[in-house]
């Protein structure tokens, strides 16, 4: 299994906060008989209509400004590939990028909200200090 990335607990305790029940293990998305891949966070939430609300969250933190625009990259292109793959495998978890407001007000408004628009990425954005969901882009 990859390592976590740093933010990972702050945002596991935001989308506790937010009501979300989040699994310990990571969601396990079956690649093929021998490669799997591994979504950081898998949560549910039970909705009015009694029926269950499943997201999977990529978390990516964006710690060091020198490295933030291949993290931007790395991102972007993990956050299709695992869309993709839910997809072409017929799983209905909707699929989310989590990223610390730091680098949703600068990387992301700066370079890629345009292509973020386009391509339709889903993205929650979290408050690290306060370990809170400050927006849902969906």
């Amino acid at each position: 299994m990859p390592a976590l990335d740093q933010c990972h607990q702050q945002i596991v305790h935001a989308l506790q906060k937010d009501g979300w029940q989040v699994q310990e293990a990571p969601y396990i998305l079956p690649v093929t008989r021998t490669r799997r891949l591994f979504i950081d966070i898998q949560a549910k939430r039970e909705q009015q209509n009694g029926r269950q609300n499943i997201i999977v969250v990529e978390a990516k933190c964006f710690l060091n400004m020198e490295t933030e625009l291949n993290d931007l990259y790395t991102a972007i292109g993990q956050y299709l590939i695992y869309r993709s793959l839910l997809r072409q495998k017929g799983l209905m978890e909707e699929l989310y990028l989590a990223v610390p407001f730091h680098a949703f007000s600068g990387v992301f408004q700066q370079l890629a909200m345009e292509v973020v628009n386009e391509i339709r990425v889903k993205m929650i954005v979290v408050d690290l200090d306060g370990e809170v969901i400050a927006e849902w882009l969906a």
